[in-house]
């Protein structure tokens, strides 16, 4: 601080001309200020050892503008003077420098680039629509196409009332676990059930004094599986589920229920199509509440579940029951038309509909395209098997195993398809109707005759082999989905537009990137991803692959003749391969559900096989080559778990048939096992029983 002041004292000591020159070669530096620091004290030394020795200040003037005459150009001097103090600077203080400037030039660069990227178009060049529609036409006759009798079948079926007593029972038969939880009269001790029965003697009097009229509307709310409470001091009225009600009925008799909410503390009433509001609320705004209405009602309650459940099943697979029938078959009779038209469906050759994207939507993709109402072809399915239970019931064994075989051609139309969702719903139809299939095999009598037919008819239905799984769809929505995100020129062949692809992910609810909500953090994770040119051979290396997975067996691919797919997919770096990452479907999973249906296909045939032998020859053969050797069998089933035969076991009446299962272990024909200790299907812990049936 002190020599800086010296500095300063020297310097306005010096005559004026001197302090403008020094001024002057200080600004036309341009420097640090330390270094024009050091300068100005250098320049000032220099004048003052020129000055020392004249006499008065008029002389040290002109000594001074002669000095600063041989100095020449005061801008030149100053250039000098900075090159001069860079050359002297330290090594340090130059690599700072020079990165600091380096550092600099990337960042403009950056930001140039950076506005490039953002800025990017896509071109949509290729119609893959119109790809994935020639993809999958077959070149046969219009009349030969399923889908317009599929059409009007979903347009003519008519649901059952929502959350009502049809829909009740369907749910039992596809939930076991909810069959499970049914509360049966049955399931009563006999004490109990005596108590109930004295009950509703003592109370029926209150039933019987409703009108008809009173009666019909409070069965009516019944078949909503809802029970009506109506209060004389509001305009309005609330109510319980038939079973919630029935349950708190059933334990107030048997003294068990200690609740303190009040019975009807619940729902509003159900607001569908024909439920009896009008008729409800005129009880009420014109003071027509029946006497002892809430024992008229518990008695009708209490009736109703005894009739309904009395003969409820407890296996998901047993024959239909009377009350099953009496309660369904009204509903079966509002959907004939809609069988008939998916019947008829099911007999032609092969189904085609032609894919269209939602008009709704402006950027198209495939992966906008409109399925068909795949739920309802789905409820129509298991209207064909209750159709063939009722058949069944009816003693029509022959027209049962129609209804099957109905449902087995109708998935099959819908395996190999251009969607994976497609095909696994022809998957689970083709399921369904096996499943039936062998029920009826487990439970009926059948003749020689109906199992060749049947037989026969059902190997008739995969004539070209049982259809693998087809990825080629999903390759062109990936195509096609490149194509509305990358730019289509550039280095790479194009990058990753940020806006687009973030735009795109939220649209079809891929909500793992919804935390990016920044454009710079879109635009980083844009840079980072791999180029069009890459990723589009990357996918295609990646579709090649599953195509050739889809040829392989579990059990090759357990003992590694193929990679696992999704661990291949998921070795890929994240960020530099997301969008392929996380538009993969769950290939490896949908290539074993094909392989289950498959082999479950081809033992079911062998099954048949074995029945017609058994009624030859009065006993089943040692071996299922017999099958082959006496013409019953023309191949034998194989199991994709083992890539040996389905193990066959003869017994002492019966013989036993199963798959190894997923866990790829020989676990001597014992099933596998849900959480809850019962026989599942194709668990990993655990052999996959064909027969016997599992009850």
């Amino acid at each position: 601080m002190e020599k800086r002041k010296e500095t300063e004292t020297k310097f306005n000591k010096l005559p004026a001309n001197a302090i403008d020159f020094i001024k002057l070669v200080i600004d036309k530096m341009r420097y640090r200020k330390k270094v024009r620091q050091d300068v100005q004290a250098e320049l000032s030394a220099h004048f003052e050892d020129e000055l020392k020795d004249c006499a008065g200040d008029e002389e040290k003037e002109q000594k001074a503008q002669q000095l600063i005459a041989e100095f020449g150009d005061v801008k030149l001097l100053a250039v000098l003077l900075r090159r001069a103090k860079k050359r002297c600077r330290p090594l340090w203080r130059t690599v700072v420098a020079r990165t600091f400037q380096a550092v600099g030039i990337i960042i403009v660069c950056f930001i140039f680039y950076t506005i490039w990227f953002i800025s990017g178009d896509p071109a949509i060049k290729i119609d893959y629509l119109a790809r994935l529609n020639q993809m999958n036409r077959p070149e046969l006759q219009d009349e030969d196409n399923a889908w317009p009798y599929y059409e009007k079948a979903i347009n003519l079926y008519i649901e059952p009332v929502k959350d009502g007593v049809i829909e009740e029972f369907i749910s039992y038969r596809g939930k076991r676990r909810k069959l499970d939880d049914v509360l049966r009269f049955t399931d009563l001790s006999e004490n109990e059930q005596t108590q109930i029965l004295q009950w509703i003697q003592q109370n029926q009097k209150h039933w019987d004094n409703l009108s008809a009229e009173q009666q019909k509307i409070i069965l009516k709310c019944f078949s909503y599986n809802w029970i009506p409470l109506l209060k004389k001091s509001e305009l309005s009225y609330t109510g319980a589920t038939f079973d919630s009600a029935m349950r708190y009925i059933v334990e107030d008799i048997n003294g068990k229920n200690h609740a303190t909410v009040p019975l009807f503390n619940s729902p509003e009433h159900p607001e569908y199509s024909g439920f009896p509001d009008a008729e409800l609320t005129d009880w009420i705004k014109q003071d027509k509440v029946p006497a002892n209405f809430l024992e008229a009602v518990s008695v009708a309650v209490l009736n109703e579940w005894i009739k309904r459940y009395k003969e409820l099943p407890k296996s998901a697979w047993a024959p239909l029951t009377d009350t099953e029938f009496e309660y369904l078959r009204p509903w079966f009779k509002k959907n004939e038309a809609a069988w008939q038209e998916f019947k008829a469906g099911s007999l032609k050759l092969y189904c085609y509909r032609e894919y269209a994207c939602d008009p709704n939507k402006e950027d198209k993709s495939l992966f906008d395209i409109i399925l068909p109402n795949l739920g309802t072809l789905r409820k129509l399915t298991k209207l064909g098997i209750w159709h063939s239970r009722i058949h069944i019931k009816e003693g029509q064994t022959h027209q049962g195993f129609k209804d099957c075989l109905d449902v087995v051609r109708a998935g099959s139309h819908w395996q190999g398809k251009g969607t994976i969702v497609e095909q696994l719903v022809g998957l689970a139809i083709s399921a369904l109707a096996h499943e039936q299939i062998l029920n009826i095999i487990a439970t009926q009598e059948i003749s020689a005759t109906d199992l060749k037919q049947i037989q026969q008819q059902l190997s008739e239905v995969y004539k070209k082999g049982y259809p693998t799984m087809n990825m080629e769809g999903e390759r062109l929505a990936f195509l096609d989905i490149v194509q509305h995100v990358f730019t289509d020129s550039g280095p790479g062949g194009g990058h990753l537009i940020p806006d687009r692809w973030h735009q795109w992910m939220q649209d079809n609810r891929f909500y793992g990137w919804q935390e990016l909500k920044l454009l710079p953090l879109f635009t980083a994770a844009s840079m980072v991803h791999a180029r069009r040119d890459e990723t589009l051979a990357k996918a295609n290396e990646f579709y090649d692959r599953c195509a050739e997975s889809a040829k392989i067996t579990p059990y090759e691919k357990h003992i590694g003749k193929l990679g696992n797919t999704d661990k291949m997919l998921f070795s890929l770096p994240e960020y530099r391969y997301f969008l392929l990452r996380y538009f993969m479907p769950a290939v490896d999973k949908v290539s074993e559900f094909v392989y289950r249906g498959k082999v479950t296909h081809e033992s079911t045939v062998a099954i048949l096989a074995l029945k017609r032998w058994q009624l030859e020859n009065k006993k089943y053969p040692e071996n299922l080559n017999e099958l082959v050797t006496a013409g019953l069998l023309k191949e034998l089933p194989i199991d994709p778990f083992s890539d040996r035969l389905v193990v066959y076991k003869k017994m002492d009446n019966d013989f036993i048939l199963y798959s190894i299962g997923p866990n790829f272990i020989d676990d001597d024909g014992e099933p596998g096992m849900d959480r809850n200790g019962r026989a599942a299907k194709w668990r990993d812990n655990g052999d996959m029983v064909f027969w016997p049936v599992q009850k």
